[in-house]
């Protein structure tokens, strides 16, 4: 079996994911990682693992097995301009790594869309707190001041003050390596809080056109802290809605120079159109992939292992209702004791699926970013409203049970 190499992988699940559908496609799945230990499930999916300093490119090239090469891929947004790298350094299937690279970016993919003339909310790359409040004059507020590489919403917040931003920022550039252990950008960027749903476009482009999978509504919470806690698929937008969000992604996308495999694109929608928040390389995280699956019958992450390994892709869908994700979150800061209700979860009709993935003991807080979820429930229903009220009864049958604890609560972001 040829190999398909895996440079590190995400924390969701569907990173072990992937390694299993590897093997079903007859391709020996192999991990270059630093942590294995990272990964739950890995001794189950029973990857090669070939333990290596995955922050550094000689580190990466040494490692990557010389013959029988099926291809290089990732599941993990950190990970998504090193992979790119690595095939294209072998000749193997990817996208160019400078497109991936300004995606991974967003001050360079705003850039990059500012020089190609896609509409977008106004936005400033700064360095210091000063930087920032001089450009409130033409930004406004309330406004976003978030990382430029950074995932899972972390350390993203609206602002509605000076003090604010100036604070935000200070926070931002105060962090110096992210969970990986990768340097930080040393800037932030600012740009006008758009006030309006929050969608997903899933695309998969196959030499230069892109194709939409479908379109993903999230639920967000409250401002300050925007952090996601739903996902339905569809969206059950208006036909022109859909358009409008498909072909600004598509713009996009060729603008940022993205021509193959899947992408997640989050945007926003007011009064005054689309705005694009960010761009990924790869298969959507928070199980939206499941969902596209269940609804759909289309496996994105199959499909991107069949790309990243020069193998046909199948995108054909026979649409059978919706589904969706509702995360499971604390409503207080503590130490997790236990969620109860799974079973009562479970029997709500519809429910595919209850998973608590925080152990006892963790210390739990009212979700700033993704890092805050305690689990989830997947169900599905006839349409995007039938879902709602059945994530929704399931959750409140869900109860979680954790040992107060102040001082944990800060006043700072992510």
């Amino acid at each position: 079996m040829p190999d398909l190499i895996f440079v590190e992988s995400n924390t969701t699940g569907s990173g072990m994911v992937a390694l299993r559908t590897a093997r079903r496609l007859g391709l020996r799945p192999v991990l270059l990682t630093h942590r294995p230990e990272r990964y739950r499930g890995l001794t189950e999916a029973a990857p090669e693992v070939i333990t290596c300093d995955t922050n550094s490119p000689a580190a990466l090239a040494d490692a990557v097995p010389r013959d029988d090469l099926a291809g290089i891929t990732t599941t993990s947004e950190f990970y998504a301009v090193a992979a790119a790298e690595l095939a294209a350094a072998r000749g193997l299937p990817g996208n160019p790594p400078d497109a991936v690279r300004a995606c991974r970016d967003k001050a360079a993919l705003r850039r990059r869309l500012a020089g190609s003339a896609v509409p977008q909310t106004p936005f400033a790359v700064v360095s210091d707190a000063a930087g920032a409040r001089a450009a409130l004059g033409r930004i406004g507020l309330p406004c976003v001041v978030k990382p430029v590489d950074d995932t899972g919403s972390t350390n993203v917040r609206v602002c509605v003050t000076g003090a604010e931003v100036a604070e935000q920022v200070d926070r931002i550039l105060a962090v110096r390596t992210n969970v990986r252990g990768q340097p930080a950008a040393p800037v932030a960027l600012v740009e006008r809080f758009v006030d309006g749903p929050e969608y997903s476009v899933e695309m998969f482009s196959v030499a230069g056109r892109a194709v939409c999978l479908g379109i993903v509504a999230k639920t967000v919470t409250a401002p300050p802290y925007c952090a996601e806690v739903r996902h339905v698929y569809p969206a059950g937008v208006p036909a022109a809605v859909a358009a409008e969000l498909t072909g600004m992604v598509a713009r996009v996308l060729t603008a940022a120079g993205i021509r193959d495999g899947a992408t997640h694109t989050e945007l926003r929608r007011d009064a005054g159109g689309c705005s694009v928040i960010e761009v990924n390389c790869r298969p959507a995280g928070g199980m939206i992939p499941e969902l596209i699956r269940l609804v759909d019958g289309v496996d994105i992450l199959e499909q991107q292992l069949r790309w990243a390994a020069g193998l046909p892709v199948d995108l054909t869908r026979d649409r059978r209702g919706a589904a969706g994700i509702q995360f499971v979150t604390a409503a207080e800061t503590g130490v997790l004791q236990d969620v109860r209700g799974v079973a009562g979860a479970r029997a709500v009709p519809g429910v595919c699926d209850v998973v608590v993935t925080a152990p006892a003991g963790a210390e739990i807080r009212p979700p700033r970013s993704a890092y805050d979820r305690l689990g989830y429930v997947i169900a599905r229903g006839a349409d995007p409203a039938e879902v709602t009220t059945r994530l929704a009864a399931a959750t409140a049958r869900l109860t979680v049970t954790a040992q107060p604890r102040p001082e944990l609560i800060d006043a700072g972001g992510s």
